[in-house]
């Protein structure tokens, strides 16, 4: 019986390829162990019971022997049920058989164990579908669904190799971040880093590109001189613009959102005050009518009491005391043969009119002030004029002594000079903007305010000429970078009570109030259009500012006062006066103190060549007109002695004294 061999069994063939042992004794069935193909040791089945006595041989012609195979190739990849295709070679119809495979997220180790896939027959019609809740970690038996087929059977496969999934990163590749951080390291011309010392240090020109040194300047030879230019932006740049960069590492930080934001909330702030100063303006407006309403209804009560003795002179407002006041020629002075002729300024203390002329003297090439004494106006002992300047004068100030003038020409320095001794005492430059106007402050009377062309003013102690107190960039944060026409310092008031100064540009009109800190607060001024002069009186404290004509208004004169309501400043109107619908000059008006009920303003009327004045107490009518046959640039009153009064008109090439007179 031991060396007996029994037939074959199809089914274990079939799904082992093993021939079982005979007998079922333990060294038989360890010898089968041993034998077994190792992928079936990775389904750790049980130990195996003795198996059962052997049927008799079987013919293979009655139970036909099904080989199959699983053609892993045709499963169709994507799907949720790929299908399995067994075929057989003994013309058995095939079987399919439908599974679903699901695969476990995260991370897993490739496996080398062999799990069995299950394999069932096609549902038959009305059925639910493909067995897809059977769990891939138990063994199923296999069947052909071949009613010749008894045997089940395993079939094996290796587990799908699952691949680990890489989180996104939320920081950029290495090689970008490496490509980066050189971005600021290399010369953009040669690729190559650039030094801190040599041939190949690193240099920036007026654009702001960085190069190596060497590299652009062989940039800049090897093209010809007319096109010379950035080999980044072709800006144009010469060998004069390459400039040392004393930087180990040079990035820049990426704050474009935070400059948005900065010039959102800079607008947002320029539209709170706007609000606030018509706000204010609404309310002097209010006050106003309200103080016209107490008049007239006293007026009225005075009407009822007086009866039929009340006269129409009680609501004019004592008109028949009115005056009337005229101008008369005393002397026409030539001051140059040559044009050049542009500003004026008194001393009173002195009783000098400085006037600002081109120079006479061969030797001495540029422009001078020339000084004629008042009241005669003839020239002062001394030195007849002094040279200040190579280029034209566009403001004189004087300080509150009387001792000492600045002149602002078109240069990028000033100088300060002496009245008594006619030198120089200190020369301040600065910036690198020329400068337009020039003013002494009257309570700090060694502060020396200096208007460039660009709209920032500058403070300096003429004391320390060489130390800037100060610098204000006037209107830069409204993109107003136009010129300064005028500066005028306000002396303390009662609403005022530290003083301050007004700034003129030729797009606004700004006042900077001191503080009782010492600090220095900006307001902008209720008011707008093209502006082309300003002038303040102490006395009276009126501001006159002149506003240039345009297609379908003509230039307007506006004297007006400066208030303030609720911590806001703004300007209140007072009289407002037409003017010329022409001008093509930067003509300078001026106002003339009378007493504290009348004010004369005069102005250069261009379109009719006439010089015209207005009086507060006389509306918009024009009191006179005196007839030019020059343009007058400027107008200063002189006050010479308590009852005389002298207006100076300066045209470009002689100066007009007339005398005023009241009626």
């Amino acid at each position: 019986m031991d060396d007996q061999e029994e037939p074959d069994d199809p089914a274990s063939v079939a799904a082992n390829e093993v021939v079982p042992a005979p007998e079922p004794d333990t060294t038989a069935a360890e010898e089968e162990e041993s034998t077994r193909d190792s992928s079936l040791e990775m389904f750790e089945q049980p130990a195996p019971s003795p198996p059962p006595p052997l049927p008799p041989p079987v013919n293979v012609l009655d139970e036909p022997v099904v080989h199959m195979e699983i053609e892993l190739a045709r499963i169709q990849q994507g799907m949720l049920s790929p299908v399995i295709v067994i075929s057989n070679i003994n013309n058995v119809p095939e079987v399919q058989a439908t599974v679903e495979i699901s695969t476990d997220q995260g991370n897993e180790e490739e496996e080398d164990d062999t799990v069995p896939i299950p394999l069932e027959p096609e549902p038959a019609a009305g059925s639910d579908g493909p067995l897809a809740d059977v769990a891939v970690e138990e063994p199923i038996e296999l069947s052909d669904s071949s009613p010749n087929r008894s045997g089940q059977m395993f079939t094996p496969r290796r587990k799908k190799r699952k691949r680990a999934i890489s989180p996104k990163k939320l920081i950029d590749s290495p090689v970008q971040s490496k490509d980066e951080d050189e971005e600021g390291l290399l010369c953009p011309i040669c690729f190559d880093a650039w030094t801190l010392t040599g041939d190949h240090r690193v240099v920036s020109l007026k654009c702001g590109h960085l190069f190596g040194m060497s590299c652009i300047k062989r940039w800049m030879q090897n093209n010809p001189a007319a096109t010379r230019g950035c080999a980044t932006c072709k800006a144009r740049a010469t060998m004069r613009d390459i400039r040392f960069i004393y930087a180990r590492a040079i990035k820049a930080v990426d704050n474009t959102r935070e400059e948005e934001l900065l010039q959102e909330l800079n607008r947002e702030k320029l539209k709170v005050i706007d609000l606030n100063t018509k706000l204010t303006v609404v309310n002097m407006k209010v006050l106003e009518q309200s103080e016209k309403i107490d008049t007239l209804e006293r007026k009225l009560l005075a009407f009822g009491q007086g009866g039929a003795e009340f006269n129409r002179s009680q609501f004019d407002g004592g008109a028949e005391h009115r005056h009337s006041y005229k101008l008369f020629l005393e002397k026409n002075i030539e001051i140059t043969r040559e044009s050049g002729c542009r500003a004026l300024a008194y001393s009173a203390k002195h009783q000098l009119l400085l006037i600002s002329q081109k120079s006479t003297q061969p030797l001495f090439p540029g422009y001078s002030i020339r000084m004629l004494q008042v009241p005669g106006f003839v020239a002062s002992a001394g030195a007849a004029s002094m040279l200040v300047s190579s280029r034209s004068v566009r403001d004189i100030a004087i300080d509150a002594s009387d001792d000492l003038f600045a002149c602002a020409a078109m240069e990028k320095m000033v100088k300060v000079f002496s009245i008594q001794n006619r030198s120089v005492q200190c020369t301040i430059t600065p910036s690198q903007d020329p400068l337009w106007s020039c003013a002494f402050d009257k309570e700090r009377s060694k502060f020396l305010y200096l208007g460039s062309q660009r709209g920032s003013v500058y403070v300096y102690d003429i004391r320390q000429p060489d130390q800037l107190l100060e610098e204000f960039r006037v209107g830069h944060g409204q993109n107003d970078y136009t010129g300064v026409v005028k500066i005028c310092p306000v002396e303390p008031t009662s609403i005022i009570p530290c003083g301050g100064f007004l700034v003129c540009k030729l797009k606004s009109i700004w006042f900077y109030e001191y503080t009782p800190t010492q600090q220095i607060e900006s307001h902008l001024l209720n008011i707008t259009g093209a502006f082309s002069a300003m002038s303040y009186n102490p006395d009276s404290g009126l501001i006159l500012v002149s506003v240039r004509p345009t297609t379908d208004k003509p230039t307007t004169l506006v004297l007006a006062t400066l208030e303030k309501l609720d911590g806001v400043f703004a300007l209140k109107l007072q009289h407002t006066f037409e003017g010329s619908r022409v001008q093509t000059v930067m003509y300078r008006c001026a106002q003339v103190y009378l007493n504290d009920a009348d004010t004369l303003v005069a102005s250069y009327v261009e379109d009719s060549k006439m010089l015209s004045t207005w009086c507060t107490n006389r509306g918009r009518l024009r009191v006179q007109q005196l007839p030019m046959n020059e343009g007058i640039l400027d107008i200063c009153p002189i006050r010479a002695t308590p009852g005389q009064t002298y207006l100076a008109a300066l045209s470009e090439c002689r100066c007009r004294i007339y005398r005023l007179n009241t009626e």
